[in-house]
């Protein structure tokens, strides 16, 4: 071995960079090995033009626990609050999402009266079901068996906070986590714009569409960490995505860690049945008896482990984790800002082009057959309106979340669909957005291939393995090494494949090694 440490982290997005952060100030040397040329993960900027920078998978930084802040000693930066978070486009004035319930419930007036009436309970009621949620993704998955005594009595406090919910909470609850997003929507409201809006937002990144069983708790999950009454955006800071790793990498080298990017892992090195260091792919071997990977649970396990070290049930329990990515990103260079319809407030967080649920569902029909969309869910933002260095003085940045574009085209490629899905999205958007076209001076479209090439997203999904109940909690990534610990002494998970999944920042690293018996 050519020098050694007492760990080292694969990846440095917010969960590695937490876990490594988290470690070092036990004491520990701690190596953060990241492929990419900058860290960051899915929090990434990149240049897609002359002069243009938009963080294309991050339209926030997600939420960040106490429990992350405290461990890491992380500065938060400055956040900001957008309001209206989301205007919902389609045939009439716009719909605008405020943060406000009492200002939101008088903005649903023209469009129905008695879903004005219902707004308040239903974000009361969304956010105290979130709050449960949160609890859960606080916490390692439980065990199927064995569970410590201690593990029992956090089980206990998980039973008194959900009678907590009340008897008419408990119940639904339990009916929502099976249930359809678009059941749960027709229960409370009858505005196509609203509902079309909410599941939009509910099924941002997940192969289905609202009609299909387990959306609900998509979006339910989506609105952990959110104050109550406010859809469609977690944290904004001021400098962007950016400021956040930013802020993880300077915590992680304040404690010692040191952080080397440009640098690919081909191999685990494995010794006497346990984990030994990695090989570089430059040829480099780096020893150490922790190894602690935040890349998906397939790259991990199947690659850079190799089946040879794990039993056959094993391995096929990974081989069968659903990935499933169906968003892609058009990233736009603009000559200025584009029309956009006045708005109380400001400008919005994002624009989204879902009208109705019956168009969400259309959509998600396409890509369950193979196909990207005729007409797709899209979600628009202008990053450069908050962070105006990402663009030349004068100009702008707009980036396109195109949904129900799949991985695997059934009828086509990529290298033939590519300029088809971008003229489709821009099309969309000129329809309710009359002008916009004229803006736009370059464009680069990441389909999902390119989300797997360039940012380690295995199919481009972000989840790094879909967030539905069969891979949530104990069987996350899978049975067997759901808390974080794999059948290979030393070798550990986390990363969004792992629990509590996408979206809270840092969350699985520090719990990976609070909760995975990571020795400190």
């Amino acid at each position: 071995m050519s020098r050694a440490y007492d760990a080292i982290v694969l990846g440095a997005g917010a969960d590695g960079l937490v876990a490594a952060t988290v470690l070092a100030r036990k004491g520990r040397r701690v190596l953060v090995l990241e492929e990419a040329p900058e860290p960051g993960g899915t929090l990434r900027e990149i240049e897609f033009a002359p002069g243009f920078r938009a963080a294309p998978l991050a339209a926030d930084a997600g939420y960040l626990t106490r429990d992350v802040l405290r461990a890491t000693g992380l500065a938060l930066p400055a956040a900001v609050s957008v309001d209206p978070t989301v205007v919902a486009l389609g045939e009439g004035p716009p719909l605008a999402l405020l943060r406000s319930p009492g200002p939101m419930a008088a903005a649903l007036l023209p469009h129905s009266a008695a879903d004005a009436r219902a707004w308040p309970a239903f974000a009361a009621r969304m956010a105290a079901l979130a709050g449960f949620l949160e609890e859960l993704c606080r916490r390692a998955p439980p065990r199927v068996a064995g569970a410590t005594l201690r593990e029992r009595l956090g089980l206990g406090q998980l039973a008194l906070l959900y009678r907590g919910l009340g008897r008419a909470g408990m119940v639904e609850l339990l009916r929502a986590l099976p249930m359809p997003l678009a059941d749960l929507l027709d229960d409370s409201f009858e505005s196509e714009r609203l509902k079309g809006a909410l599941a939009g937002i509910g099924v941002m990144d997940v192969a289905r569409g609202p009609m299909a069983g387990g959306t609900a708790l998509n979006f339910l999950y989506r609105q952990i960490g959110i104050a109550p009454g406010v859809f469609g955006e977690r944290l904004r800071l001021q400098g962007g995505p950016q400021a956040l790793t930013a802020a993880l990498v300077a915590a992680a080298r304040a404690a010692g860690a040191v952080i080397e990017t440009g640098v690919a892992v081909e191999r685990l090195l494995v010794k006497d049945e346990r984990i030994a260091g990695v090989r570089t792919g430059a040829g480099e071997e780096v020893g150490s008896s922790i190894v602690i990977s935040s890349l998906d649970p397939w790259r991990s396990l199947l690659e850079l482990l190799g089946p040879e070290h794990l039993d056959t049930e094993f391995i096929d329990a990974v081989r069968n984790i659903r990935f499933r990515g169906v968003s892609s990103r058009l990233l736009l260079a603009l000559d200025g800002l584009p029309p956009l319809p006045e708005v109380a407030g400001g400008p919005a967080g994002a624009w989204l082009i879902a009208p109705s649920l019956r168009y969400v569902e259309r959509a998600a029909d396409a890509a369950k057959y193979g196909r990207c969309a005729a007409e797709p869910m899209i979600k628009l933002r202008i990053p450069s309106l908050w962070q105006p260095e990402l663009a030349p003085p004068g100009r702008q940045v707009a980036v396109l979340h195109i949904q129900y574009t799949p991985y695997a085209l059934r009828e086509s490629d990529w290298s033939l669909a590519r300029d088809a899905v971008a003229d489709t999205a821009l099309a969309r958007v000129e329809r309710h957005l009359p002008g916009f076209t004229a803006r736009v001076r370059e464009r680069v479209l990441l389909a999902p291939p390119d989300l797997e090439s360039r940012f380690g997203l295995r199919e481009g999904a972000l989840s790094q393995g879909e967030m539905m109940l069969d891979q949530l909690l104990f069987m996350r990534p899978v049975p067997g090494c759901s808390r974080y610990a794999t059948p290979v002494p030393g070798l550990f998970l986390c990363g969004a494949g792992t629990h509590p999944g996408h979206g809270l920042a840092g969350q699985s690293g520090l719990l990976a090694v609070k909760k995975g018996t990571v020795p400190f």
